[in-house]
């Protein structure tokens, strides 16, 4: 794993990068074991934490209160399957993408989460139980306080080579991060 990436558009989503990559060891994603809880409060109210279950299955074991509150109620101990069948596809690609390639992927997107239409960052993280398998998903997202241009992309693109996968889309969601 290269340890080198461009920023993120909102800065506490390159804090928790920095976090993230500071505890990876010998090229494998931190273990969960190794991150106290304290360790998360500057981004507490806006991560969830998914655990893998039965290698497809992504269960809500952690809800931020700030993404509660933007999304209307909190999805602790629900699965994706509690959501819209085009959104569900969308999050299950993107997160077997980072089990299988246990590296990190952020995108910028436009979703209505009954506020009206906003910009969203998101970064997911992978996280191992047992310091081989990526078991847990670390999600944080953001809401942006100017919409990104839907014109050109909100986050540049990172080279291949930096080892951090990086996706920018335009399109309109309706459902929860």
């Amino acid at each position: 794993m290269i340890k080198e990436r461009t920023e993120l558009v909102t800065p506490a989503l390159s804090g928790l990068l920095d976090f993230w990559l500071g505890k990876c060891t010998n090229g494998n994603p931190p273990v969960s074991s190794t991150i106290a809880p304290q360790e998360l409060r500057p981004w507490k109210d806006n991560i969830v934490i998914f655990e893998v279950i039965n290698d497809e299955d992504f269960v809500y074991s952690y809800y931020g209160r700030k993404l509660a509150e933007a999304f209307g109620h909190s999805r602790l101990g629900a699965t994706l399957d509690a959501l819209p069948a085009d959104q569900r596809a969308i999050l299950a690609a993107e997160y077997a993408a980072v089990r299988r390639e246990r590296l990190p992927v952020s995108r910028v997107h436009m979703a209505d989460f009954g506020r009206g239409l906003g910009s969203w960052e998101r970064l997911v993280l992978p996280l191992s139980s047992d310091g081989a398998s990526v078991d847990k998903l670390l999600v944080a997202a953001y809401e942006l306080s100017t919409p990104q241009p839907e014109s050109e992309p909100a986050v540049p693109r990172m080279p291949e080579s930096a080892g951090f996968d990086q996706t920018t889309t335009d399109e309109h969601t309706k459902a929860p991060a």
